[in-house]
């Protein structure tokens, strides 16, 4: 299975981003960053469909939340993505 993750800074932060994309309709699970994803202490990460990532990222931008990292999840592992 593959999704993204979008990593934010703190659970506030996550929170606002997560009610963005729901007022676009699209669902974001927060939890907590997977250990050693990040050199943050207290990151936290939505996670997203794949199909979702693109309209997600400019809804952020447009509302000025900005990631700190974004992952693609892959059968096991964790691949940083380049900002665009």
């Amino acid at each position: 299975m593959e999704y993204y993750l979008i990593i934010a800074r703190s659970i506030t932060y996550a929170q606002r981003m997560s009610r963005v994309l729901e007022r676009i309709g699209i669902r974001a699970q927060i939890f907590r960053a997977p250990v050693g994803l990040t050199d943050r202490g207290c990151s936290y990460a939505l996670r997203l469909r794949t199909e979702h990532l693109a309209p997600a990222l400019r809804a952020l931008h447009e509302a000025g939340l900005n990631p700190i990292q974004v992952f693609l999840f892959q059968q096991g592992e964790y691949h940083e993505l380049e900002p665009r």
